[in-house]
């Protein structure tokens, strides 16, 4: 373009100059014939200027357009490319759940390789009830506008189903109305298939391995009775011993079984009044053996007032039951636990702390500390400890309340409890 400008400039002046020359030369009567002639000059510069930029300009936008559509193929290219090897069916819909387009993946999955136009008809691909759920799920998306996840097992027509979990994502537009969605699809049928071998296994603990292990527990505790004859003390010394044996297997299977219950949100809790100090007191006696073999006091530090909660009782007496085994197991002998029952400073929660003198808890394993088998001792003395405080923490979350744990360089640890109260009541406070 600059070159024709300066060209167009150049004739035009070349014009004038060849014009006055003209007007010097002949008689001045021919002014106006000179004057044509000039006009005439620039008109035919002016023409075959812009007759010849019109052409340049056209080919240089011709050139853009062309490296542009180039840029556009190569870029599309490498997105199909990119989309129908992900490991995902992944296909676009509108709202009657019609097909519009989608990846090999999804093709290959409906088996419309060779035949997309079925998919237009979405009642001669999905089965019956995978189809209604599926226009549940986009009436839901319609109403809120917003993406949906779930897991599902996807039935069609052709006798095929698998297990999948599908997140789906509505497609807007300029009015903000859902035009569409697309449909991203993960296959979990190994996932399921774990799971169901999970379960098996869980089948298999709870009644070949608890069952007769409580069978055992009864039958030991008639014999150190005396109610089927008379025994020995070094028989009911052994007798004993076989007795807890057989109690710490019970409680390491119950705590693997509420734990999976747990993590499947498989558990339900029945609520009711349970008066904190009275459930602690049953808590301490359970270990009281465990207390004396390392000869550790418990000091309870209570108001005459206290409040209770409502809780599954089963189940808050079992957290509160590992977490004190816990504090045993790891607390120095000779030493004792302090346990501080009060009210919270906004008065809605009931505050429970066990301290205690103990090795000293980094920040990192703290954070770690009430995870599955994480634990803060440098070894594990015994089988299932790291599942204690896990189980104790998925226990207490359910009854909306929290648990944590302080570590002191000073060797001094103190894990605590906070639980919503309800009312007052009094209870005499207890020392061990």
């Amino acid at each position: 373009m600059p070159n024709l400008a300066k060209n167009y400039i150049l004739s035009v002046i070349s014009s004038l100059v060849i014009s006055t020359s003209l007007c010097f030369i002949l008689n001045f009567q021919c002014t106006l014939l000179i004057l044509c002639f000039i006009i005439l000059c620039c008109l035919i510069n002016t023409y075959f200027v812009l007759h010849i930029s019109q052409k340049q300009i056209y080919k240089e936008s011709t050139e853009r357009e062309n490296k542009l559509i180039r840029q556009i193929e190569y870029s599309s290219n490498h997105l199909t490319t990119i989309i129908n090897n992900l490991p995902l069916i992944t296909y676009i819909i509108d709202t009657d759940c019609r097909f519009i387009t989608g990846n090999s993946e999804a093709l290959k999955f409906f088996g419309a390789e060779d035949n997309i136009e079925i998919l237009r008809y979405p009642e001669l691909v999905f089965e019956k009830n995978t189809l209604e759920m599926i226009r549940e799920e986009n009436k839901l998306i319609i109403q809120r506008k917003e993406p949906f996840v779930t897991d599902k097992i996807v039935k069609l027509k052709s006798g095929r189903q698998n297990w999948f979990n599908i997140r789906k994502v509505p497609i807007l537009n300029e009015k903000n109305e859902v035009k569409g969605f697309v449909i991203f699809g993960r296959n979990i049928d190994i996932e399921k298939a774990a799971q169901k071998q999970r379960e098996t296994y869980i089948s298999t603990l709870s009644h070949d391995l608890k069952i007769p292990t409580l069978a055992q527990i009864r039958a030991l505790e008639l014999l150190t009775k005396g109610n089927l004859g008379k025994i020995n003390k070094m028989q009911k010394e052994i007798i004993n011993l076989t007795l807890d044996s057989c109690r710490y297997m019970y409680d390491m299977l119950s705590t693997l079984l509420s734990t999976y219950k747990y993590e499947n949100k498989d558990i339900s809790l029945t609520f009711e009044k349970i008066q904190v100090m009275k459930l602690m007191d049953e808590c301490f006696h359970k270990f009281v053996k465990s207390m004396h073999n390392k000869n550790i006091q418990i000091k309870v530090k209570a108001k005459e007032k206290f409040f209770t909660v409502y809780a599954d009782k089963i189940q808050i007496k079992k957290a509160f039951e590992n977490l004190l085994d816990y504090c045993i197991s790891n607390a120095y002998e000779n030493t004792e636990i302090i346990c501080d029952i009060k009210k919270t400073d906004n008065g809605k929660n009931v505050f429970l702390s066990l301290g205690f003198e103990s090795p000293y808890i980094s920040s990192e394993k703290i954070d770690n500390l009430f995870k599955r088998y994480a634990t803060a001792a440098e070894k594990m003395d015994k089988v299932g400890s790291g599942l204690g405080l896990y189980l104790a923490k998925q226990i207490i979350n359910a009854h909306n309340g929290i648990i944590y744990a302080e570590s002191k360089e000073s060797n001094y640890n103190i894990y605590k409890i906070e639980l919503p109260c309800i009312n007052e009541c009094k209870i005499p406070a207890m020392s061990y």
